[in-house]
């Protein structure tokens, strides 16, 4: 898997204050205003000594928790994936239908991508890409699981034809989005483009008579949608 890939849906959700007692909380802490800083600033910009400062501690308690800078974004990024799949399932959960939980899916990674600057990928693809590239292996944040149950509820409610093989499709859909952020991110092409011309079409291309209806209902709903 190239380490020219990006996360841009995975990485804002783990990042939110927290009470800490524990040795261990300290450690999540310290990973927490570092996430913090790494979005808003970049990874680069932001050193060992400026989260240090930000939490009012000193660096070396920060090199008693972690390794180093590889290793504290390392963690980062476990933690924040992680997360990010919680509100995923959450997302599904709430949602009316599968078409319905797909929109807000798509509303809820573009909110995501809106508060992160994009440095932060750019730094993590030029600086860390060992890092990403492990991230990226990770059993943990490679879990096509969620997709998975998308597609199994759709065919269940009726909204997706049962003749479709689901776990091609799902591989389809994950090569697809490692697709997506390629060009979304390294060529900068727009994300509506992007649904518009590939998912969008390949969504109606699974749907029965009464998923297109459902989705084509929800496309009118949402027209400045782009996920």
């Amino acid at each position: 898997m190239s380490p020219q890939k990006t996360l841009p849906n995975e990485i804002v959700f783990y990042l939110c204050g927290l009470n800490f007692r524990s040795e261990m909380e300290l450690r999540d802490k310290i990973a927490t205003r570092a996430g913090l800083l790494f979005i808003e600033r970049g990874v680069k910009q932001v050193t060992m000594d400026t989260i240090a400062q930000s939490l009012g501690i000193s660096k070396r308690t920060i090199y008693e928790n972690y390794k180093d800078k590889n290793d504290l974004l390392r963690n980062v990024l476990i933690q924040a994936t992680i997360s990010h799949k919680e509100k995923v399932v959450e997302i599904i959960k709430n949602s009316k239908n599968v078409i319905e939980a797909l929109f807000n899916f798509g509303q809820f990674n573009k909110e995501t991508f809106q508060k992160i600057n994009p440095l932060f990928f750019e730094d993590l693809q030029k600086y860390h890409s060992d890092v990403f590239l492990q991230i990226m292996t990770n059993d943990q944040v490679r879990n096509h699981e969620i997709s998975y149950t998308l597609l199994k509820r759709g065919v269940n409610e009726g909204v997706f034809i049962k003749t479709i093989d689901i776990d091609l499709a799902n591989r389809f859909i994950h090569n697809s989005m490692d697709f997506f952020n390629k060009v979304t991110h390294e060529e900068k092409i727009d994300h509506r483009i992007v649904w518009e011309t590939i998912f969008l079409p390949y969504v109606k291309g699974i749907c029965t008579e009464k998923g297109i209806e459902i989705l084509l209902s929800f496309t009118k709903q949402h027209s400045n949608f782009g996920c």
